[in-house]
């Protein structure tokens, strides 16, 4: 057993949810790393740290559901541009927090996710 899996184990329980089973898969995938995790989840490697070892004092739920669109769900059906990964569904509601391009595409999709009910300010799911 590597060492993420029973640092997981040993403070989750013999049985952690699937999506820090799916966090330790991330950061053990060749080429990959905790801080490349990380990057990709847009927290620091510390947050991944804290996650996997069940001390993370922030909310939980928001690292979760970055988790599982990152590396868990499949695939989006957008109301704006169809089907697109769930990832990229996430990146586009990150960016729709504020306005920050006058780009067409940009603005299409800022007031798409903003009327989309995955879109909720201030939250991630």
């Amino acid at each position: 057993m590597n060492s993420r899996l029973a640092i997981a184990r040993a403070a989750w329980g013999n049985t952690p949810p699937d999506w820090i089973f799916a966090l330790v898969r991330a950061c053990d995938a060749p080429g990959a790393s905790q801080n490349k995790v990380a990057a990709r989840l847009s927290v620091s490697a510390a947050t991944v740290s804290q996650v996997l070892r069940n001390s993370y004092a922030g909310d939980t739920a928001r690292i979760e559901a970055r988790v599982r669109a990152t590396f868990v769900d499949a695939d989006v059906d957008c109301p704006a541009i169809g089907t697109i990964s769930a990832e990229s569904c996430m990146s586009w509601r990150d960016r729709s927090k504020r306005l920050g391009s006058a780009a067409p595409n940009v603005v299409r999709m800022f007031r798409a996710c903003r009327a989309c009910p995955k879109f909720k300010p201030g939250a991630e799911e």
